[in-house]
């Protein structure tokens, strides 16, 4: 496949960290950490971490009825305003095409992700997982592949030696947190339960996507004609009461598994497995 380049290159960096606990988030749209790990990253910013956000599309696809050009511009500002509410340092717009990564070349967003965490040198990275089942959106599985080859690849010198020219190092990354809808590897719980709000509050700051989701959840309940009376009360201008129920219903299932009231869930991998492990346990210095 022929390599495209993004029409836009991404914004300069407006923030750098300030301390060695910090997290990078490898998305490919604006609501998709709030969706799948909001509460998480709320905890983690409240504990000091210092939150970067990388945003791989545009979101021009994401509603049913706004026009591309100004869904674009709503969708980056509702993505700076959730970032705010869970507490992210700053967020990162590559402005790939929704819905279309698979027309670029998987080097090339790879590329794209080594250099940032050569940049903000995260010791903590959360993407979508490559190996979860069911993930029907190819911007999705494009993250996914792309995130999880810089993740072990940044570290390596050969992998882009250019990106050195601009004063950037090799670097590797930790831990990761890796998500996904279908999240059946998942092998650690996160206790959201004082933060489920603050999931809630962020994820309605995407106004947008929140409608869409209304549209599509109708168009889902009409298809199978489940609930007439319901389906044709909801509005979506009034969504905050459906998303509040979805996301407590959601995580209050992941949440059962642990004894906890509300959680998030995610695949775990340390760098250096249970050798690092096994190290660690035996406290040698």
């Amino acid at each position: 496949m022929a390599g495209r380049k993004s029409r836009k290159k991404a914004e300069p960096k407006k923030y750098m960290p300030a301390t060695d606990k910090v997290i990078l988030l490898l998305v490919a749209h604006a609501d998709d950490t709030e969706f799948l790990a909001g509460g998480t990253v709320a905890k983690f910013a409240g504990e000091g971490w210092e939150i970067f956000e990388v945003i791989a599309t545009d979101n021009q696809r994401g509603s049913f009825d706004l026009p591309a050009k100004q869904l674009i511009k709503d969708s980056e500002a509702e993505a700076l305003a959730a970032g705010k509410i869970l507490g992210k340092k700053d967020v990162i717009f590559l402005r790939y095409p929704d819905g279309m990564l698979r027309d670029y070349r998987l080097n090339h967003l790879r590329e794209k992700f080594i250099k940032l965490i050569r940049t903000y040198k995260p010791r903590i990275v959360f993407t979508f997982d490559p190996w979860a089942p069911f993930e029907p959106h190819p911007d999705h599985q494009m993250v996914a592949q792309a995130a999880v080859e810089a993740i072990g690849f940044s570290q390596n010198p050969k992998f882009y030696p250019e990106h050195f020219k601009k004063g950037l190092k090799p670097h590797l990354v930790a831990e990761v947190y890796y998500f996904a809808k279908a999240n059946v590897h998942a092998d650690t719980i996160i206790d959201i339960s004082n933060f489920i709000d603050q999931k809630i509050e962020a994820l309605c700051a995407h106004d947008s996507q929140m409608k869409l989701t209304i549209d599509e959840m109708k168009l889902a309940l009409q298809a199978n004609k489940v609930a007439p009376k319901t389906t044709a009360s909801l509005d979506r201008n009034n969504y905050r009461g459906v998303i509040d129920l979805m996301v407590k219903m959601y995580c209050g299932e992941i949440g059962k598994k642990a004894g906890y009231q509300f959680a998030e869930a995610f695949r775990y991998e340390l760098a250096g497995g249970e050798i690092v492990k096994a190290i660690k346990d035996m406290g040698l210095e």
